[in-house]
């Protein structure tokens, strides 16, 4: 009889019948040698009804343990345990994987993440078409851009070696991804076990654990940053804060992140001096900058270095307060320059300053030009 019309006639035995088998089985072995022989027997039967359970189950999404029992025994089976991708940028997205390498359950754990997968049909798909399509409408939607372009790509699964290696096959595939359009990705990778408290944090933020674990071992390493801070912004600012700090350990980047201070630049403006919240508003005032100005040209200009020259220089208020005077002056001239001053502390843009104001920038600037990227 072939294997597959063995497992569906398997699935058609009822279970009264598979006790009576045993029974048999034990009465029979019995008759004809010792007890060697017995074990022998249970053994062949258990390991068909066992792989006749572990077929059936492996349909679910949560596979874990099942009981079964004979001769009035109860017999734990353990069972494959599913691999999690976990996927962050701003939305959070949890992609579960049997041992056939297939997407089973795909959840978005955030509300930005039900409109990335609305129209998807992802279960059933091999995990790297199911990454391929989150991350392409990721894109669509404009959670990664040329300006935003970092994702998280997170991995819990069973043991270390195949962690590591579904890690490092779905960074392959957005790798992929990333060769078909104009601008390059900046991936963090991280394999990370499951905990507890880890879920119960994710769920209270509507992120995943991977988003947790990320952030908890950067406040390991950085005592002067505050979970609940740092929780409120997406992968973009966790990665340009890392290209201040450094990375956390157990986690690898590819790729440049976009919208940093160039490193030649950090010491002429004394990041190192800010406190923990102090770079983190830096930083994200300079994204918030980036995406106002991506208003004003075609996102390909960014890409070709075209569009505009960014000068940023460290100076203060009239009553002495600590600014950051941002400029970025038109290459082609007939889109115009725009400016803003960050103030310590300040998270977003709000003195965006026109071309008809530049004025207000240009004398912080002086003579102190330093290129941003």
């Amino acid at each position: 009889m072939k294997s597959d019309q063995l497992l569906r006639a398997l699935g058609s035995v009822k279970d009264e019948y598979i006790e009576e088998i045993m029974t048999e089985s034990v009465k029979t072995a019995r008759r004809r040698a010792g007890s060697r022989n017995v074990i022998a027997s249970i053994a062949a039967s258990l390991a068909i009804v066992v792989l006749g359970t572990g077929v059936m189950a492996a349909n679910g999404a949560h596979v874990d343990e099942d009981e079964m029992t004979l001769s009035s025994g109860v017999q734990n089976v353990q069972m494959a345990h599913n691999s999690v991708i976990m996927i962050d940028v701003n939305p959070s997205i949890r992609v579960e994987v049997n041992d056939r390498d297939v997407a089973v359950n795909v959840e978005g754990l955030n509300e930005e993440s039900q409109m990335v997968l609305e129209g998807l049909e992802l279960t059933g798909k091999d995990y790297k078409t199911a990454v391929t399509e989150i991350v392409t409408s990721l894109q669509e939607k404009e959670y990664i851009t040329n300006l935003k372009n970092s994702i998280l790509i997170s991995v819990a699964a069973s043991n270390d070696d195949i962690a590591q290696q579904i890690l490092k096959s779905t960074v392959d595939t957005v790798e992929q991804i990333d060769k078909a359009v104009d601008y390059g990705f900046s991936i963090l990778g991280q394999i990370i076990s499951h905990s507890d408290s880890a879920a119960a944090t994710a769920e209270k933020f509507g992120i995943s654990e991977g988003r947790v674990d990320i952030i908890n071992k950067f406040i390991s390493e950085h005592g002067d940053y505050s979970f609940d801070k740092l929780v409120e912004n997406n992968i973009q600012l966790l990665n340009q804060l890392f290209e201040y700090v450094g990375l956390p350990e157990g986690v690898e980047r590819i790729g440049s992140v976009a919208g940093v201070v160039p490193e030649e630049c950090e010491e002429k403006l004394r990041l190192d001096e800010l406190s923990g919240d102090e770079l983190v508003s830096f930083a994200s005032a300079i994204s918030d900058f980036y995406d106002k100005l991506s208003k004003y040209y075609k996102p390909s200009d960014v890409a070709k270095r075209i569009g505009y020259e960014f000068s940023i220089v460290e100076s203060t208020t009239e009553d002495g307060q600590k600014l950051w005077a941002v400029l970025a002056e038109s290459l082609t001239k007939n889109i115009g320059n725009h400016g803003a001053l960050i103030g310590l502390g300040q998270s977003t843009i709000t003195d965006w300053i026109s071309q008809s104001e530049i004025a207000k920038v240009i004398k912080h600037i002086g003579a102190a030009v330093i290129p941003a990227a």
